[in-house]
């Protein structure tokens, strides 16, 4: 019979948490951004082209191409859809929500000179980074395994007494009689039975964008020079739920809900410097340096879990030694995003068409974590240490390929393209072939004084994801998931 035994120990499991901030690394530091609707139709392939506000982020020294001044407005809505196979099961969930992509200003000041420093252009404004609204529902009949075996596992394989038990993860299952005490009080068996149905439920909100502010320099319509500073905003929250329902009546176990809430919050900073060529009146050549982004970073955590038999329920909450419900967990942590280097060219065709081509280099491995000044204790410092082992284990570096084109028609425009975003993951990894695809199309028409543009991106997905960690198999769902993202830029020239 189980005993109320006071804790001793309420730190993090550092096995799970390396697990998340590995995934979050990424997270914050990949992103697939919208910027502005033609920008965005072109597949922004935009390092060689400029007097487009999406250059403050892509490549400063586009902001000299530049002749009059302009503000801009960006709104758009965004349409995601994730479908899981999990176990010859398949299910689909999704999601809408509005996308404010962009809001800028340009002012742009010419000199009366044909040489020398001809114009100058500076730019302030927003520009969406990264959406991450997504609904996920995964469901399946396991005959192998139960998500109680992670805890089953970790618990016994460190010989962990129930006082020393994690109070957001193993306690949980030991005090909602879903693991158990096994012959020694630091070993552990499950109480849920196999064949088990699973389901697991994931929504996902926020995104990151970026307070830009950039000047860009015309040398004599031949160089252009550019150098800027992005103010970073990141917001993520996840609520994810992963249930498994009993149906053989031979048990009294009937079902388990574990609920994991996750809210961070971050600001960074982070410098990149542009230079432009014009090689002829039909070749530009364009080169965009990214230095890391340097953000501060804190989340809020909080699990619970419920289980039910046939004669009681039990609602788990974590509790300290003394049995006293605990509040939110609370963790803070710097992560340094991998430096990025962009190279682009250009070419116009007369006077009705461009055609254009970026290659990104990404050493995603480069991600740094480190510690907070306020959570800088030597569990801290060490779990640091694990996840940035694991982040150069899971990693590698990439080019990212992207292509646009653009077809005038007077005041009018037509726009499509695209990128291939190939796997971020290391050979070794379970998603080391999971790459992203993007086609883009859009219209546009411009004046004088006025422009309004459309744009639409499709990027497409597949990668396998692990419900658990457990040295039994059977636990892999395949996703494959499409995101669709409507931009519409209205501006004024003056």
């Amino acid at each position: 019979m189980k005993k109320l035994i006071s804790f001793v120990s309420i730190c993090l499991c550092i096995t799970t948490a390396q697990g998340q901030y590995v995934a979050d690394a990424l997270r914050f530091s990949q992103n697939f951004p919208t910027l502005t609707a033609r920008s965005m139709a072109m597949g922004n392939a935009f390092t060689s082209l400029g007097a487009d506000f999406s250059s403050a982020y892509t490549n400063p020294a586009g902001l000299g191409l530049y002749r009059k001044s302009e503000i801009l407005f960006s709104p758009g809505m965004g349409y995601s859809n994730i479908k899981a196979d999990y176990i010859g099961q398949q299910y689909h969930d999704d999601q809408y929500q509005y996308i404010n992509s962009s809001v800028g200003y340009v002012g742009t000041y010419n000199s009366s000179r044909q040489k020398g420093l001809i114009s100058a252009s500076l730019a302030a404004g927003y520009n969406r980074l990264n959406n991450f609204y997504n609904n996920t529902f995964i469901q399946g009949t396991n005959e192998l395994s139960s998500f109680s075996d992670q805890f089953v596992e970790y618990a016994s394989e460190n010989h962990l007494l129930p006082d020393e038990l994690d109070p957001f993860y193993e306690r949980l299952a030991y005090d909602g009689w879903v693991i158990d005490t096994f012959e020694y009080m630091d070993q552990y068996k499950s109480m849920v039975p196999v064949p088990i149905d699973q389901r697991k439920s994931i929504h996902t909100q926020g995104g990151t964008g970026e307070w830009s502010f950039a000047i860009g320099l015309n040398f004599s319509n031949i160089i252009y020079f550019g150098t800027g500073i992005g103010i970073d905003q990141l917001n993520y929250e996840q609520h994810a739920v992963l249930s498994e329902y009993n149906y053989d009546n031979y048990w009294a176990f009937r079902s388990f809900d574990f609920t994991e809430d996750l809210d961070v919050k971050g600001t960074g900073v982070n410098f990149k410097f542009g230079l432009l060529a014009r090689i002829s009146n039909s070749i530009r050549l364009g080169a965009t340096l990214f230095l890391p982004t340097y953000y501060n970073i804190e989340e809020v955590y909080y699990n619970t879990l419920y289980s039910e038999y046939d004669d009681s329920s039990f609602f788990i909450r974590p509790t300290n030694e003394y049995g006293d419900l605990l509040e939110a967990g609370v963790f803070g942590y710097n992560l340094n995003t991998p430096m990025k280097v962009n190279g682009g060219m250009s070419f116009q065709i007369g006077k009705t068409g461009i055609i254009s081509g970026d290659v990104e280099y990404i050493n995603y491995a480069g991600i740094k974590m480190s510690t907070d000044d306020s959570y800088n204790t030597s569990d801290d410092r060490q779990m640091v240490e694990e996840v940035n082992s694991a982040i150069d284990d899971t990693y590698r570096s990439v080019c990212n390929f992207k292509l646009g084109a653009e077809f005038r028609l007077g005041n009018f425009a037509l726009r499509a393209g695209g990128g291939y975003y190939p796997s971020p993951y290391s050979s070794n990894e379970l998603n080391s072939n999971a790459s992203y695809t993007e086609i883009t199309s859009g219209v546009g028409y411009r004046d004088r004084f006025f422009f309004f543009d459309l744009g639409f991106s499709g990027i497409f997905h597949k990668e396998k994801y692990n419900l658990y960690t457990s040295n039994n198999t059977n636990n892999i769902a395949d996703l494959s998931s499409q995101a669709y993202r409507f931009i519409a830029t209205m501006g004024l020239r003056f």
